[in-house]
């Protein structure tokens, strides 16, 4: 968590760069996603997820940052991952007469997504909670395998963008074909804070 410490000392915050998440952490965070939510003409969340892209590279990493907002206040600050792993950028489909990985561009769409869990996980998607895309969002497809997000080929529709859990390692590699995921071990503890049915929106920005 150094990383999003120095994306916030950056932009106007004096945090100690120690990797743990505390409230002055928390404080700066919620500043700097207000700032950006309020440039975009945006709602702030009240619950939910926002989502923070760090580049365009497609690294197979987790190097993006997820803000987990309770009552209109950040209670976490995980690593996550906004765009596709290696394994679905190599192997991309065709959809619509466009072959290409979907990757979600930063966009806002409320009410775009619907908490499902079970009192059984096993029987769930991938074996966990998961948040399902109900809401048309807006894609790239990124088709030349170059690693860097191309933000030319757009597709609006239900692609099954889900927010989801990431596997217990360090490369996402299958775990992802265009959903936003999180490592497991970060996710059961997000998955905590809300309630079966529960609405909320896609937030997704790039800085």
């Amino acid at each position: 968590m150094k990383k999003l410490q120095e994306i916030l000392n950056a932009n106007g915050a004096k945090l100690e760069v120690d990797g743990l998440v505390g409230s002055r952490t928390l404080a700066a965070l919620h500043l700097f996603v207000k700032a950006n939510i309020e440039k975009r003409k945006w709602m702030m969340p009240k619950d939910g997820l926002v989502w923070i892209r760090t580049d365009a590279n497609l690294t197979n990493t987790f190097d993006d940052f997820v803000a987990v907002y309770k009552n209109g206040y950040p209670v976490m600050a995980l690593p996550c991952s906004t765009t596709a792993g290696h394994y679905s950028l190599f192997n991309p489909i065709t959809y619509g007469g466009i072959t290409g990985t979907a990757i979600a561009l930063e966009q806002q769409i409320i009410g775009s997504h619907q908490f499902v869990t079970a009192a059984n996980w096993k029987f769930l998607w991938l074996n966990a909670p998961y948040f399902m895309q109900v809401l048309p969002i807006t894609i790239y497809r990124d088709g030349n395998k170059d690693l860097r997000l191309d933000r030319v080929n757009k597709q609006f529709g239900l692609f099954g963008i889900n927010f989801h859990r990431g596997g217990a390692a360090a490369f996402i590699n299958g775990w992802s074909a265009g959903c936003l995921v999180v490592q497991d071990a970060n996710w059961f503890q997000v998955c905590k804070l809300f309630t079966n049915g529960q609405r909320i929106d896609l937030t997704l920005f790039e800085i």
